[in-house]
């Protein structure tokens, strides 16, 4: 009896990796554990059927979970995390919350006790069903089923999740009743089913914008694919882009894509020739640019605003948005329109004004500035959250050698998990990655540091370190004098020299910004992960955007330069 219980555990478990196959998973992030022994097991007979899996295991749940964002957002494939009951699955869920928001399709697969030990007190038990809700639509229990009726039931599951028009994280929860480790081993015969690559509705033109209107583009997120479709339409019909950093044509540098929408938008006399346009359409959701948004907001044109998923994106309730594939929508859009030259004169402008105003100094502007410039041409960047994200928006030089490859973590735009996501991207991107990230963002996730022995192409995780939370000096937050730096910015007084050494990062601390751009030149060629630590003043780093950001509200109306 026993050895006919754990056999089936084993065969339910090969049905449901063999759905997952037949469904794109490729990688399989696996965290240690015994009541998903049967998943384990039958993982690694997965692997030796077929050649094209890839198991990946960590230690830590909460950073396998980013770990296995990271690989979704560089393969644009379907991923799965297998873990075992209790808090284990728990500590998943600010992955799933980010997989939600960032429609990316990361699979939780818990295993889980028998309905009849779970509310006893049963070892390692709690309530696993809806634990995710709301953020997954829905939780598949894959209870004690025969192999063939459990394939139609994950069939009919995995549809649902990874459909483009529906597309985010799933949650399947797996009982298995004891013993859990089977002796023998049943033969892999499961068949592959032939799944129709999904797509969404033909779009329907009548409901979309048309370009019989003056014209201006805006991106929001987007994968390096609907980028591309966005460059090849605007070189087609004429249209300017204005790029948000979620997009990679913010650090793209053509003479129709103005990179600088923050400052842009700051300007006075730029957002009266901003609103001389009669129509925006925006392509992608979740901007990062609180000006650029404010503008929007503001805008006196029709405003549209096009994702191929259905969450409302608008903050200000204006746009009119619609859902159709983003490279589809570009492909299909028809229409022709002048090139406005004087959007690139004000970006040729706002150029010569920023290398004149950052030509000296050592802030975190001028470094954001510097990774633009020196980041190899084939190298991913990977921007975090809080601050970082915004010295990239503010400053960063586009550079004309080719359409780079951007990732943020901005769906719910937590400081969490970054060095996870940024770990398991790395591993599909051909030229190495560079993560720019905060002090708080790192102490966050000091556990993924583990995960650098994987690395073989470089890494490099550049943090800039102001001690604690160096946005909160431009936020309303500072006029809270006497509780400011223990409720807001929350000093730490750490450094990285240590728990570099711990996991065996080569480390660099330079003093100055020319020793970093040595330093960061130096890790770029070097394969494996290294760790530069910036450190700065966040009171110097807020002056200066002070500084920057008054030039471009208060200058005369620009001029091209000499």
């Amino acid at each position: 009896m026993n050895q006919a219980i754990s056999e089936a555990n084993l065969r339910r478990s090969c049905a449901l990796l063999q759905a997952l196959y037949d469904h794109g998973v490729r990688e399989l992030c696996v965290a240690p554990g015994s009541r998903s022994a049967p998943l384990v097991l039958a993982a690694v007979q997965w692997a030796e059927h077929y050649a094209d899996i890839s198991l990946h295991t960590h230690f830590d749940e909460r950073g396998l979970g980013f770990f296995a964002l990271g690989l979704i957002k560089a393969s644009q494939r379907p991923v799965a995390v297998i873990t075992t009951s209790g808090s284990a699955v728990a500590n998943i869920h600010p992955a799933i919350v980010e997989a939600r928001h960032s429609h990316l399709p990361l699979l939780a697969v818990t295993a889980d006790r028998p309905s009849d030990l779970v509310g006893c007190g049963a070892n390692q038990t709690i309530e696993q069903l809806d634990i995710f809700h709301p953020q997954v639509r829905q939780t598949l229990v894959l209870d004690e089923l025969e192999a063939t009726h459990a394939q139609d039931t994950l069939h009919k599951y995995l549809i649902a999740c990874l459909s483009p028009a529906s597309r985010g994280p799933g949650h399947i929860n797996v009982p298995f009743r004891e013993p859990l480790y089977a002796i023998r081993k049943p033969a892999w015969d499961l068949q592959r089913r032939q799944i129709p690559s999904g797509s969404l509705t033909a779009i329907d033109w009548a409901e979309m914008p048309t370009l019989d209107k003056r014209s201006l583009l805006v991106t929001g997120q987007l994968n390096q694919q609907e980028a591309s479709a966005i460059l090849g339409l605007a070189q087609r019909t004429g249209l300017s882009i204005l790029g948000d950093v979620g997009s990679g044509l913010r650090l793209y540098a053509h003479p129709q894509v103005l990179n600088y929408a923050s400052l842009a938008t700051s300007h006075r006399e730029c957002r009266q020739h901003l609103d001389h346009y009669e129509q925006v359409i925006q392509l992608g959701g979740r901007l990062v640019s609180k000006q650029l948004n404010q503008w929007l907001a503001e805008f006196p044109g029709d405003y549209w605003l096009i994702d191929s998923h259905g969450d409302s994106l608008d903050p200000s309730r204006r746009a009119q948005q619609r859902q159709a594939d983003i490279t589809a929508f570009c492909q299909g859009l028809k229409g022709m329109q002048a090139i406005d030259t004087q959007l690139t004169a004000l970006q040729q402008w706002i150029e010569h004004e920023l290398d004149d105003l950052l030509a000296d100094g050592g802030s975190s502007l001028h470094l954001a500035r510097m990774i633009s410039q020196e980041l190899p041409s084939d190298m991913t960047l990977m921007v975090g959250n809080s601050l970082s994200v915004r010295l990239v928006d503010w400053v960063s030089q586009a550079r004309p050698d080719r359409l780079p490859s951007l990732l943020t973590q901005r769906g719910a735009s937590g400081i969490d998990g970054l060095v996870a996501t940024a770990m398991g991207a790395a591993l599909h991107s051909h030229g190495g990655l560079s993560l720019l990230l905060g002090d708080l963002s790192l102490l966050h996730d000091l556990n993924s540091l583990a995960l650098a022995k994987h690395q073989t192409k470089p890494l490099v995780i550049v943090v800039i370190n102001d001690d604690g939370g160096g946005i909160f000096h431009g936020l309303p937050a500072r006029e809270q004098k006497d509780i400011f730096k223990a409720f807001f910015q929350t000093p730490h007084g750490l450094q990285f020299a240590d728990i570099s050494a711990q996991f065996g990062l080569k480390y660099s601390a330079p003093e100055s910004l020319a020793a970093f751009g040595d330093a960061y030149r130096q890790a770029c060629a070097h394969p494996g992960v290294s760790l530069l630590e910036y450190k700065v003043v966040a009171e110097h780093t807020q002056q200066e955007w002070e500084r920057l950001n008054a030039h471009f509200r208060g200058t005369a109306e620009p001029t091209r330069p000499a």
